[in-house]
């Protein structure tokens, strides 16, 4: 028999490999350790999802911030019989602080999509469960539970994922880690590439990867722990993980917008499913590069600073009062629907080469912030920013990609419900790609 060394090599590679990582232990649900030599757990930590419930991305306001410093949640306009609308009159006698508010969110899974034109008029062209395959990269499958408070005394499903301490990061600007997998950087070759080659080499970015336009939040359940039905606090109705909650589950009521019919809604498809981000292909902040270099995909929503109260009328013609989101965009005047105002954002960070900005000209106004936005956008008061922070003297931005930007100063002026709705003042920086990892200053004088 014939003496191949390097098979004697290769087979004793195997060996040294196999007892090194007999007894490893991995991670594979972002805190939960497991012994199970999962070979593909080993290479799978490059990406880091982060979910954020708030409109600022860095140091957001604090619960008893909001609304001012008061610290109180939203109401929305009631219709008090003056002939100029609004909600039925509402029963608030008790509402609480934004603080002692109890939110429960129930969040099936998060998916980021590649294929841009397929993609285009908010999903209507999916159409079936194979056009849903084929459009989105499952990276998240995986249900989580997040509450600011506990909502039982076993050991339910928010106890079992971390959910108190993730809804506090969810709500104060580090983010919940949401487990997931990486999702492909393989190279242009498919739907929209040479278009959007072209683009991102007009802004001055890579296309050396994958860049994603789409990520979707598929939210089962959000209760917000306050409603009342004819003045009588809903405690029998509500379910949450499979238990009763005092509280209603806004999700339904967030699906359409307000006065949209029953035959219009069989061609929409429902805005919680998913909470949508439509990436434009000038603003390229999606790009998964080749390599090995890890990076956070961080997704938010504005649920905190815009927490409003609203009522409508049932169909009992009775009165039901409940804590939502902010009509922002689509007044609501008591209507059962009152979606179209949770707007979400996606990017990812490379924080091994993103540097970090200090803004200095903040007044400390709690109406006003920082927010910055690629250098080709112009929506600034319909769409969230990049990145965002209030507008304190003390202001920093943690994470910046090399690029062009706009840092512009927002107001919560016209309509004051928690969304900036007013242009102030803005100036134009941009961060290199090189040194590493440093700090800007730039200065935008904002109230």
């Amino acid at each position: 028999m014939r003496f191949d060394l390097s098979y004697m090599i290769r087979y004793s590679i195997l060996i040294v490999f196999l007892i090194l990582f007999a007894d490893c232990k991995t991670k594979i649900d972002l805190g939960k350790e497991t012994t199970l030599p999962v070979l593909s757990t080993l290479f799978n930590n490059r990406m880091l999802l982060l979910l954020k419930g708030t409109y600022s991305t860095d140091s957001p306001l604090d619960w008893g911030e909001l609304n001012g410093g008061l610290g109180t949640i939203y109401l929305d306009k009631q219709d008090i019989g003056d002939g100029t609308g609004g909600d039925p009159v509402m029963s608030t006698n008790d509402l609480p602080l934004a603080k002692d508010l109890p939110i429960f969110l129930d969040i099936g899974e998060v998916r980021i999509s590649s294929k841009y034109t397929k993609g285009l008029n908010d999903l209507t062209q999916i159409k079936d469960a194979l056009d849903s395959r084929k459009f989105w990269s499952f990276i998240a499958p995986n249900r989580q539970v997040f509450c600011t408070v506990p909502y039982s005394f076993d050991d339910d499903t928010c106890k079992q994922n971390n959910g108190v301490q993730k809804a506090y990061d969810f709500f104060n600007g580090i983010g919940a880690q949401y487990p997931s997998n990486d999702p492909s950087a393989e190279t242009w070759g498919y739907d929209d590439s040479a278009q959007t080659a072209a683009t991102l080499n007009s802004i001055g970015k890579s296309f050396l990867g994958r860049q994603y336009y789409y990520s979707g939040i598929y939210f089962r359940s959000i209760v917000t722990g306050y409603a009342k039905d004819a003045g009588v606090p809903i405690l029998t109705s509500t379910r949450f993980d499979n238990r009763l909650v005092y509280g209603l589950n806004i999700v339904p009521r967030n699906n359409y917008l307000p006065g949209t019919s029953s035959v219009a809604k069989t061609q929409i498809v429902p805005k919680m499913f998913p909470v949508l981000y439509s990436q434009q292909p000038t603003q390229a902040d999606m790009e998964v590069r080749d390599g090995f270099d890890p990076y956070i995909l961080e997704i938010r929503t504005n649920i905190k600073e815009n927490l409003m109260v609203h009522s409508y009328t049932t169909s009992r013609s009775t009165t039901v009062t409940y804590v939502g989101y902010s009509d922002v965009f689509n007044d609501h005047n008591g209507e059962g629907d009152a979606g179209g105002n949770l707007l979400s954002r996606a990017r990812i960070i490379y924080p091994e080469t993103a540097s970090s900005l200090v803004i200095t000209g903040g007044g400390g106004s709690l109406k006003h912030v920082f927010a910055i936005f690629r250098n080709t956008e112009g929506n600034y008061t319909t769409t969230l920013p990049l990145a965002a922070t209030p507008s304190k003297p003390t202001a920093k931005i943690k994470y910046l990609n090399p690029g062009s930007y706009k840092l512009v100063c927002l107001g919560d002026v016209s309509k004051i419900d928690g969304f900036p709705d007013t242009f102030v003042a803005e100036t134009e920086f941009s961060i290199p790609e090189y040194p590493f990892r440093s700090t800007y200053t730039v200065n935008l004088t904002c109230p």
